[in-house]
């Protein structure tokens, strides 16, 4: 079974920092795949979603959600993270109003970035199932089993809250 350091040591994860106060020091890990790393980046550089749901842009929203995230400020859950569905080894989501990004805890407080999409495609077309099982199918061709997915679907099996 791999570990963090062999997924980010093979290219498959990538970290994900902000940007914290001085003193602050990062109390939750954040990664990526790849493909996720490039949705960010285009979101990062100014895409804008088709029905834009708040009054801040969905880079601003990005990054309040992942410095409350590594910051181990707490999250609202349903109203900034919940499981897809309530299963083990369950696939999450982080939410803003205007982007949702699904993955997997792999150990409490340390989330795997898989897919971000606009909440309003995503509702639209209906494509939680569909993220759902692109991770678990991801989650197998990596070799991850439950070593380094987190039981349960409750908050605080995936966050110290």
């Amino acid at each position: 079974m791999p570990t963090i350091s062999d997924l980010v040591d093979s290219g498959a994860l990538v970290k994900i920092d902000v940007e914290l106060e001085p003193r602050e020091q990062p109390m939750r890990l954040l990664y990526g795949t790849p493909d996720f790393v490039r949705w960010l980046k285009d979101v990062l550089a100014g895409a804008v979603p088709p029905r834009p749901l708040d009054h801040m842009s969905a880079a601003e929203q990005i990054d309040d959600l992942f410095y409350s995230f590594l910051s181990g400020a707490p999250l609202a859950f349903n109203r900034q993270f919940r499981a897809i569905r309530v299963e083990d080894n369950a696939v999450w989501e982080l939410k803003t109003p205007d982007v949702r990004i699904f993955g997997w805890f792999l150990a409490k407080d340390c989330f795997a970035a898989v897919f971000g999409n606009w909440a309003d495609t995503i509702k639209d077309h209906d494509l939680y199932r569909g993220y759902r099982i692109a991770i678990r199918r991801l989650r197998r061709e990596l070799g991850i089993d439950a070593g380094l997915c987190v039981k349960g679907g409750a908050p605080d099996d995936v966050l110290s809250l």
